[in-house]
């Protein structure tokens, strides 16, 4: 439904009675239906009032409409702090629409709010989240839709209430959306998992369970970075499609818990058997009852297998992928002299050497140099990875060390991932080189720590 049929309906609707609520105002619209601010007529008490849109009666029929507004309705006396409640529901035979009426919730969605969520209110948020996934599991139900849009904050978001259950399925009962023995996708695409998106998800216990753990972990994401996941692929459609299957999201935080970055990694892994291998839903809980020692251990092991489980397929050499790393290669030395121009007064002179037989490996050396505070060498190695030659995708890691340390095997650290220009590449070599230079100055022996600088 759109804006323009929504506020049409807005002026229709108002004033009339609908099962004993009296319609005020348009509260939003989505796709399939518009919400109504109601009051009762008995008692003045506020509803929200979901009216759907007659279309999706031609497209699906009256009968589908019915079976799906009841499986709201079989929510009823079905309470929980977290999930909004149905009071009523039917068909308006003035109107001739279906309806569903909830309880009125005075508070903003955290789609629209993202940003004035007080950081200290999202372990408890994600804490209730989980419950209300937990609650409907208990009751052998599927979501399918959860994301920021179907959520409200209350209580100077503290509070939160999960809602919308247009697409609520019972667990191994045939979808209502499958249409001549097709199952059609449903929900929202930027929020779905890649085997829901292809609806080739099991039909189980386990195979909607990861589909949840999934959805709460991109809502983990947009809370803990602050913005919609996939934001800058959602445009065109085909990119979105390929992102969902297979761009590995960035969960980068200094302030997080460390718990729930790690819980939202996993659950945002691309395998559904994987994925609820990593996490499960105490994972978005702060962990209790086991040793420091014990704690650690098991955060390395599903480090290791999360690490495992994000290992892009290797991409076929050929001529454009060659072609593609050569204009990455000359393009980075060009912004090395660059930035050493640009940084003259605290950068000094480096040299830069590529990798032998033409290795996407650059290696740039900084001499020892007193007038800098640099006492001892410095090595940075960067690779470069192509990851997509359409979308001109690549991965840039680097390392480095001081000259005490020529013979440890450094750690790389993603600086870059995405599709190449010079100027975003440029940013992130900058920062690498800095931050090297930075811990070398100030002592640092053996391996320089770029973790600050990555992506990933």
């Amino acid at each position: 439904m759109d804006e323009v049929k929504a506020k049409d309906w807005e002026e229709s609707f108002r004033g009339q009675a609908i099962d004993g609520w009296v319609i005020e105002s348009l509260i939003d619209h989505g796709k399939s239906a518009a919400v109504f601010k109601a009051a009762s007529a008995e008692d003045g008490r506020l509803a929200a009032v979901k009216i759907f849109d007659d279309e999706l009666i031609q497209r699906y029929g009256d009968e589908a409409q019915v079976q799906r507004i009841e499986r709201e309705l079989s929510l009823r006396g079905k309470s929980h702090r977290n999930m909004v409640e149905i009071l009523a529901g039917g068909f308006h035979d003035q109107s001739k629409n279906h309806y569903i009426v909830m309880e009125y919730l005075d508070g903003p969605s955290l789609s629209k709010c993202l940003a004035e969520v007080p950081e200290a209110n999202i372990p408890s948020l994600i804490e209730q989240l989980v419950s209300a996934c937990e609650f409907i599991e208990s009751h052998g139900f599927v979501h399918r839709d959860i994301k920021p849009a179907n959520i409200v904050l209350l209580d100077n978001m503290s509070r939160l209430i999960l809602l919308d259950f247009g697409v609520l399925r019972p667990i191994g009962e045939a979808g209502l959306t499958d249409v001549d023995g097709q199952r059609l996708f449903v929900g929202t695409l930027q929020y779905s998992s890649p085997e829901f998106l292809l609806r080739a998800e099991d039909d189980d216990e386990h195979g909607w369970h990861a589909l949840s753990i999934y959805q709460v972990g991109a809502v983990l994401h947009d809370l803990i970075m602050r913005r919609p996941i996939f934001e800058d692929f959602v445009n065109p459609y085909a990119a979105l499609v390929n992102a969902v299957q297979y761009e590995i999201p960035n969960i980068a935080s200094e302030t997080a818990p460390s718990y729930l970055v790690d819980a939202c990694r996993m659950a945002l892994v691309k395998d559904a058997d994987t994925r609820i291998e990593l996490v499960s839903w105490d994972a978005f809980r702060p962990p209790v009852g086991t040793s420091i020692a014990n704690d650690a251990r098991q955060r390395i092991s599903k480090r290791l297998l999360l690490a495992e489980a994000q290992v892009e397929a290797v991409v076929e050499q050929g001529p454009a992928v060659a072609e593609l790393l050569e204009t990455v290669i000359d393009g980075i030395k060009i912004e090395l002299r660059r930035i050493r121009q640009a940084n003259a007064s605290i950068i000094p002179p480096l040299s830069v050497t590529r990798g032998p037989k033409h290795a996407p490996v650059l290696n740039i050396m900084i001499d020892a140099t007193p007038g800098f505070g640099l006492v001892n060498e410095l090595w940075l190695e960067v690779t470069v990875t192509i990851v997509d030659v359409e979308s001109q995708a690549v991965r840039l890691e680097a390392s480095a060390v001081t000259a005490t340390a020529q013979t440890t095997q450094p750690t790389s650290v993603t600086i870059f991932k995405g599709p190449y220009s010079s100027g975003a590449v440029s940013d992130r070599l900058e920062a690498a080189i800095i931050v090297a230079l930075d811990q070398a100055q100030g002592g640092t022996l053996g391996q320089i720590d770029l973790g600050g600088v990555g992506n990933e």
